[in-house]
């Protein structure tokens, strides 16, 4: 990798460029540099703590290879999403995806331990992943650019060949020059002002669009998530031990199902307020979720409530492309778009290959992160190399 400075621009030259420093684009950044290319990653923010999951938790679609839990795991979703995800995507991401978290144990993360001395890998705390990802990421060499959004892709003879950009900090341009491109930039949920979505705003898509890729699934970007009125976190996988109330104590019938948003919308709609309490959850799980989810009870604990028997106020809070499947459109299994060079990892990438036509959620969108971003550094790698080899 080469840099030198032309007045107050930054100069770089390296083989793959990422954008977002996120968990795509860390992983990218991972992969890519353990194939041998140098790599520059660039984030808006910090890498490591700004975006959506580094300050939550999430679980992860983690399943182990045996052969009838992971066709369940498939076709609770594939049913969900319409018929429309796609088998071999989801094999590929559900492999992928056991082999990075079996990595994360091996590479020092510390998975909660049940009383029974099983290890629980279906959920991340994101504070300490992400910790964990920009300290692998810089220790392979990669060179993050912190605080340094970029602002558009640059084209060369092939298609696209780098990007530039700006550090806010310190207000120099940078521009970086490179063999191929990731967009990770995350989906678009900012005006959500849900917890870590206010660097979500869509950047990517528009970079990628520009560029002359294209966009797919956008008509299954309108995802709505539970959340405590009182609090900013909607992560929604621990509602499934939900049972919602009105504010007398009756219950809300069909709130508590698959299509339980639904009905919710339209009571919130009516302007009668929906309440939910944690009642269906086993209690000797309620230690083990607390553990896994940390920040999920923090809103909580702060207002002296006890999810499992109080009963709370609820909205619903619209999380656009972060919740919702459409994203940049990918041609093959390299997570490469139709544009030669770019390619598009995590939110920022469509997951109907994964999903079909329903919110990828936490798990889901977990593992389609860390996968996609494997896939794409992978991928963007190789083209690098390839390009390098013809010059």
């Amino acid at each position: 990798m080469s840099s030198r400075m032309q007045g107050s621009t930054l100069q770089l030259e390296a083989d793959v460029l990422v954008i977002g420093g996120g968990p795509a684009g860390a992983w990218a950044a991972l992969t890519a540099a353990a194939k041998g290319s140098n790599v520059v990653l660039a984030d808006k923010g910090f890498c490591g703590s700004s975006g959506a999951t580094a300050p939550s938790g999430t679980g992860v679609w983690y399943v182990e290879p045996e052969a009838r839990q992971r066709q369940e795991a498939k076709m609770s979703r594939y049913l969900m999403g319409g018929r429309l995800a796609e088998n071999e995507w989801m094999d590929r991401v559900l492999e992928q995806t056991y082999e990075n978290m079996n990595r994360l144990g091996g590479w020092g993360y510390s998975f909660p331990v049940d009383p029974d001395g099983g290890i629980f890998r279906r959920g991340l705390q994101g504070p300490e992943y992400m910790r964990l990802m920009r300290k692998l990421v810089k220790r392979a060499g990669v060179k993050i650019l912190d605080h340094s959004p970029a602002l558009e892709l640059l084209a060369d003879e092939h298609g696209v060949g780098g990007a530039a950009g700006v550090s806010t900090q310190g207000g120099d341009p940078w521009r970086v020059t490179a063999g191929a491109v990731v967009i990770a930039t995350g989906g678009c949920a900012f005006l959500s002002k849900a917890l870590g979505c206010n660097v979500l705003t869509g950047d990517g898509y528009l970079m990628a669009a520009e560029a002359g890729a294209e966009m797919s699934g956008m008509e299954f970007s309108n995802a709505y998530a539970i959340s405590p009125t009182f609090s900013s976190v909607t992560k929604t996988a621990y509602y499934r031990y939900a049972s919602f109330y009105y504010e007398d104590g009756t219950v809300v019938e069909g709130a508590g199902s698959t299509k339980g948003r639904s009905v919710i919308a339209k009571k919130l709609l009516e302007n009668r307020q929906v309440y939910a309490r944690l009642d269906q959850a086993p209690a000797d799980l309620q230690p083990l979720l607390r553990v896994a989810q940390t920040n999920f009870f923090l809103p909580f604990d702060r207002m002296g409530i006890d999810p499992f028997k109080d009963m709370f106020p609820v909205t619903l809070r619209l999380e656009g492309t972060v919740r919702g499947t459409g994203g940049i459109h990918i041609v093959d299994e390299t997570c490469a778009t139709k544009v030669p060079g770019l390619y598009a990892a995590g939110d920022a990438a469509t997951r109907e290959l994964i999903c079909g036509g329903f919110t990828g959620g936490g798990s889901h969108n977990a593992a389609w992160a860390m996968s996609s971003g494997s896939f794409a550094g992978e991928g963007a790698a190789d083209y690098a190399i390839a390009r390098t080899a013809c010059r």
